[in-house]
């Protein structure tokens, strides 16, 4: 796709740590199908990782007794809430790192072909 010559790898490197400019940087290095292969791993877990929350949720033994609205969400945000969070926070610290990895490299083998 990318067939004009080098690229800038310390601005595909930045290119990686923006959601969007991520995928735009690994199609123009010929790399979109190891990117979404990585993609689809991640959002995987984060989705497994969210069924266990949700089942968990689901099968509170506080939360199956009769409570007023107010006080069952009180308790869903007290309680779950902040494993949701931690969640994202957790695969984004794990997925930026990855994707920035992968495409320094990538950037770097593509420049070593115009070598």
């Amino acid at each position: 796709m990318n067939n004009s010559g080098p690229v800038n790898v310390r601005r595909y490197t930045l290119y990686a740590i923006i959601p969007g400019l991520d995928y735009y940087a690994t199609t123009r290095l010929n790399k979109k199908k190891s990117t979404t292969i990585i993609f689809v791993i991640f959002v995987s877990g984060l989705m497994m990782s969210t069924g266990i929350i949700m089942h968990q949720l689901l099968t509170d033994p506080e939360l199956t007794s009769d409570l007023d609205k107010t006080t069952r969400s009180e308790i869903v945000y007290e309680k779950y809430m902040p494993k949701m969070i931690y969640l994202i926070l957790i695969f984004s610290a794990i997925y930026l790192p990855t994707i920035t990895y992968f495409v320094n490299k990538w950037a770097k083998e593509w420049n070593k072909q115009f070598e």
